[in-house]
């Protein structure tokens, strides 16, 4: 702490009467009266005191009695026979130039003080507020302070360290909050522009997003200009330009020829009994994870034979029967001639890869439903990572038509608009899991998008005669939808486990992230944003392992199984090895280790009650194996107290999970494979 003593003399200031410089010793030359007053004084009937030397003392820099003298004429003017004024106005004097420099030292290191005691910007923002106030003084302190930088204009604001742990306790939270809009926020007029731009196409259904950065927001200051000019408000239902030149505005006969229709192609699509039974399988073991359709207005599309007429719903279709048949036993799901079931549903996926869109167009809901059930099916083949190129482009195409920005509606919400969220946050969530399996950057960033939560409601509930009712779940009904919600938000803490522990050395450099210190303080959030997470699961989603409803017994394991993962991923990282000690006090091993043995026991569950494991927990059940693994080697290594043959049938259980799914999933095979491998180079009686 910095005390008095510490600074000279003339620094020492009374706690009541703080001012921004000392007293100065000469105050008689500093409180004076003006000429006029000091001539009324002189010359005047009345007669005044004057408080300060005079004209001719002043100049010689020498002392002045004129206060003392009759007629305030002082010793020195009579002496000399000079006329003693008091007309010249008076140079005050600055502080002391060591005064000044004793101030800024003191203030800088009280800064640096203020700095490390406060945690939270919020409150350091508020502190900041009240120093401005008249009656700063008088304001309570702060509850908990906060770190900042200074930038280079001298004002403070928030670390990046501390940026990101806002952001991260944000994501950690039982709901999403709502981020506070500055008081010039135009979101809302660039999101009515980009939906108005739809008047400058000649094909209102070549409607693309533009963002506010584009030249369609220089279109709307430009008008708001004119109309402020002219005094005439402009009708926004009209068009914006008076005359539109065809030729600019509609595409060209070479471009159209890629846009026309085509022959319809020649689909074979599956029996209607085998159809109707891959259909049921899909929503009964993918839609339940991840709800990108809405089975009524599917299957009504299916009994109008919207397939045999739309193009782009029959790609759907067909992805929807190819997806499903990686569950089913029946024998007409396979390539003819093949008796692997890897071939599973290959004939129905060929046939829409021949027959693509062109990108000159803008994307349909369809096109989006298109590339997320494309990624689920190759999800199994034996080329996995081609999902995170998939995935990014539908990611692409659904910011293309302004699906990652959030609605103001004045209309009610359409089964049409769900659909376009759900197809969204499908590619988000999918995006994520596979960049972090394959350790690649993720396509969106949670800045870049800020559409709503799907609404969460089961889909029997979206349609109703009363309007009121419409989208509105029983309240003695837990719904489906709520696990999907549940993993968008488990997802987020992923996201930035990704950007800050995982990311590359320039990342880190430009987000501010050195020292020793920010990946302790990183870690320490990201576990209590999933601590937060996992005390937010509702009673019907928490680990049961004799729970009856299946649908949420599965949804259960799903999500407990991406809470361990990430556990781990969080703290993989920071597992001592001898060619990198941890930097972290926290037993990163030992920590893996625990998230890695109670997922291997959900999924073994799961495996016993269930006779084919979903394909999202393949990536947890390998991580979790490999992690128990380690704990053998490194456990002894490190001082861990481990039981090898415990260990050792945990492990055993995470390959019964991919054993059982290779038959169908190809990547299941190969992590099996890697386990085994290293499984056999485990000598038990070195560790007994």
């Amino acid at each position: 702490m910095i005390v008095d003593s510490q600074l000279p003399p003339k620094a020492k200031l009374a706690p009541d009467h703080i001012r921004p410089f000392p007293p100065d010793m000469s105050s008689n030359e500093e409180d004076y009266n003006d000429a006029e007053n000091s001539q009324q004084g002189f010359h005047g009937s009345k007669k005044r005191r004057i408080q300060r030397a005079c004209d001719i003392c002043r100049r010689k820099k020498i002392r002045c009695d004129g206060v003392q003298m009759p007629g305030n004429r002082c010793s020195n003017c009579i002496a000399y026979s000079f006329e003693c004024t008091y007309v010249e106005a008076a140079k005050k004097r600055g502080p002391p130039k060591g005064y000044v420099e004793s101030l800024e030292t003191r203030v800088e290191k009280l800064e640096k003080l203020l700095r490390r005691l406060c945690p939270d910007d919020k409150v350091y923002n508020e502190l900041n507020k009240s120093l401005e106030k008249d009656n700063w003084a008088l304001d309570p302190p702060p509850a908990n302070p906060s770190a900042l930088v200074q930038n280079p204009t001298g004002q403070l604001k928030p670390s990046p360290l501390e940026s990101v742990t806002c952001a991260i306790r944000a994501a950690g939270a039982k709901t999403t909050p709502t981020p506070p809009q500055p008081e010039d926020d135009d979101d809302d007029s660039t999101l009515i522009l980009a939906d108005n731009l739809k008047r400058l196409t000649v094909d209102p259904h070549e409607y693309r997003f533009f963002g506010k950065s584009s030249g369609a927001m220089l279109i709307h200051t430009a008008l708001e200009l004119k109309n402020e000019y002219s005094g005439v408000e402009s009708d926004s239902k009209m068009p914006v330009l008076g005359r539109q030149r065809a030729e600019f505005w509609t595409l060209r006969p070479w471009e159209s020829r890629i846009n026309a229709k085509k022959p319809a192609p020649v689909y074979h699509f599956p029996e209607p009994d085998l159809a109707e039974h891959l259909i049921d399988l899909y929503f009964e073991f993918v839609n339940l994870y991840l709800p990108l359709l809405h089975r009524p207005t599917f299957e009504k599309s299916v009994q109008d034979g919207l397939q045999h007429t739309n193009q782009s719903f029959a790609s759907v279709y067909l992805l929807v029967c190819a997806v499903g048949s990686r569950f089913s036993a029946d024998p007409r799901v396979r390539l003819d001639g093949i008796e692997s079931y890897h071939s599973c549903g290959w004939k129905w996926f060929d046939q829409v890869q021949v027959v693509k869109k062109s990108l000159l167009s803008p994307p349909s809901l369809y096109d989006l439903q298109f590339y997320c059930l494309s990624v689920q099916f190759l999800q199994g083949s034996s080329a996995p990572q081609s999902c995170w190129t998939m995935v990014g482009i539908g990611i692409r195409l659904a910011q293309d038509v302004g699906a990652h920005r959030r609605k103001i509606h004045t209309r009610p919400v359409t089964a049409e608009d769900e659909l376009w969220k759900r197809a969204f946050w499908v590619l988000v969530c999918m995006d994520r899991s596979v960049s972090a399996s394959l350790g690649r950057p993720c396509a969106i960033q949670d800045e870049d998008f800020d559409v709503d939560l799907p609404i969460d409601c089961d889909d029997e509930y979206w349609d109703d005669t009363e309007p009121e009712k419409q989208f509105k779940q029983p309240s003695n009904k837990p719904s489906l939808v709520s696990a999907f919600i549940l993993q968008i938000k488990l997802n987020e803490v992923l996201a930035f486990s990704l950007r800050t522990i995982y990311s590359i050395n320039k990342s880190k450099i430009l987000l501010g992230f050195v020292g020793q210190q920010w990946e302790q303080h990183i870690v320490a959030e990201l576990d209590s944003s999933l601590n937060k997470w996992v005390d937010s699961v509702p009673d019907h989603l928490r680990w049961d392992p004799n729970r009856e409803d299946m649908k949420f017994f599965n949804q259960s394991v799903s999500l407990y199984a991406a809470y361990y993962h990430i556990q781990i991923l969080i703290h993989r990282p920071f597992i001592p090895s001898p060619s990198r000690p941890s930097p972290l006090s926290f037993p990163s091993l030992a920590i893996c280790t625990n998230a890695a043995r109670s997922c291997s026991h959900v999924v073994d569950v799961q495996r016993k009650r269930n006779k084919m494991p979903p394909p999202q927990i393949q990536m947890a059940t390998f991580t979790s194996g490999i992690v128990l693994l380690l704990s053998i080697w490194g456990g002894r290594r490190s001082g861990l107290s481990t039981d090898p043959n415990r260990e050792m049938a945990d492990v055993h259980k995470c390959m019964q999970v991919l054993r059982t799914s290779e038959e169908r999933w190809h990547s299941a095979g190969r992590l099996w494979q890697v386990i085994d491998t290293f499984f056999l180079l485990i000598d038990l009686h070195y560790y007994q």
